[in-house]
């Protein structure tokens, strides 16, 4: 016993020592300098899964909050990988720097896909300029969208112009590449409007086909959705819309339907509260929510109507499911509209990979 005693002493003794000893060698700036520069370099490394890859179809949710703040989620975005092709839809605030700190190759988006004019989907259009071009583009980001991105473009432009003439001074940059380039697409003619089912291929390249689809987001219009088609995968991204047969029809038989949903409950709860605290404007915002947005289970019947193989939520509100009790109200109902195997709630960093050749979705998490 007393040997054991020695024994457990002597190693006790040994570890205050070394931490002791490793407490004083972390204030010598040469030991501070040394694992700096070992962090930044595993830091610098762009992780595989930011990057495309010839043969498959990925998909990355870098915001999925609806407009109220969230700790853990940034506003709507998600980046769509297809083989060598990098797109992003939507640009929401806090997206940029979301896909920064998962080290994402900003230089490598092809384009800028935008369903709408809403704030809460295009709040980081200035950062997904400027954090490409610093990164290594050499020209203009095209920013696609309906008619009325013409003019956001050149918006944006003037906004940043001061802050593309400091760089392009300071980093011997090409300014001229900094800028947003509108590619136009149409889908917002006042005769279309009624039925709200037009659609446009506008991307078709090395296998990859892009259509975007007129939803219903009245009183917003435009409003579209995207279909990404690549090598016999196929993805469709809602944006905003109440219930719309032109969705079902542009998400027939996909692989992956990412779609947005609202919680009846938790709207109406959050509207109440709000204007018994007082705050009618805001109360009255929220209450009109719902005539423009599906809830979960719309969503559920709009997947089963598509015959879509794999339904995620995102853009979920209007309190975003950060809990295991908002995740509860948020999903109610969606048990007997869909199987559990066929839907799933998204966040900010999942990764969904479909291999070329396969069925398979692979779900990961960025970081």
């Amino acid at each position: 016993m007393k040997v054991r005693f020695k024994r457990v002493r002597t190693v006790l003794i040994l570890l205050v020592v070394l931490a002791i000893g490793a407490f004083a060698a972390l204030r010598v700036p040469a030991v501070q300098d040394w694992l700096f520069v070992q962090g930044v370099k595993r830091g610098m490394a762009v992780h595989a899964d930011m990057m495309p890859a010839e043969g498959h179809l990925k998909v990355l949710l870098c915001g999925t909050s609806a407009p109220p703040p969230s700790m853990v989620r940034a506003k709507a975005c998600t980046v769509v990988m297809a083989g060598t092709h990098v797109f992003v839809v939507d640009t929401g605030p806090g997206s940029a720097n979301r896909l920064g700190l998962w080290r994402f190759p900003f230089e490598r988006i092809e384009g800028v896909m935008l369903t709408h004019f809403h704030s809460d989907h295009i709040g980081d259009l200035g950062e997904f300029r400027m954090q490409g071009w610093v990164a290594g583009r050499t020209a203009p980001l095209p920013l696609y969208g309906p008619t009325g991105v013409e003019e956001l473009a050149a918006g944006v432009n003037r906004t940043y112009a001061a802050d593309a003439a400091y760089r392009a001074g300071e980093h011997e940059l090409d300014a001229a590449a900094a800028e947003l380039v509108a590619v136009p697409f149409g889908l917002a003619d006042e005769a279309q409007r009624v039925k709200h089912d037009a659609s446009a291929i506008i991307y078709d390249k090395d296998g990859l086909r892009i259509t975007a689809f007129q939803v219903m987001h009245e009183p917003v219009y435009p409003a579209v959705g995207y279909r990404f088609d690549y090598k016999g995968r196929s993805v469709v991204i809602s944006g905003d819309t109440a219930v719309s047969s032109n969705l079902v029809r542009a998400a027939k038989d996909a692989d992956l339907l990412v779609h947005e949903g609202q919680s009846e409950a938790m709207r109406q709860t959050f509207a109440q509260a709000l204007a018994e605290a007082g705050r009618t404007k805001l109360a009255r915002v929220i209450g009109q929510v719902g005539n423009y947005h599906v809830t979960p289970v719309q969503a559920a019947e709009a997947a089963n109507a598509a015959k879509v193989k794999l339904l995620v939520f995102n853009h979920m509100g209007p309190i975003a499911p950060d809990n295991w009790l908002l995740r509860q109200i948020f999903a109610r109902g969606l048990a007997d509209a869909r199987p559990a195997s066929g839907w799933t709630l998204g966040y900010d960093g999942m990764i969904l990979d479909l291999p070329v050749g396969s069925k398979e979705i692979a779900r990961r998490q960025a970081g």
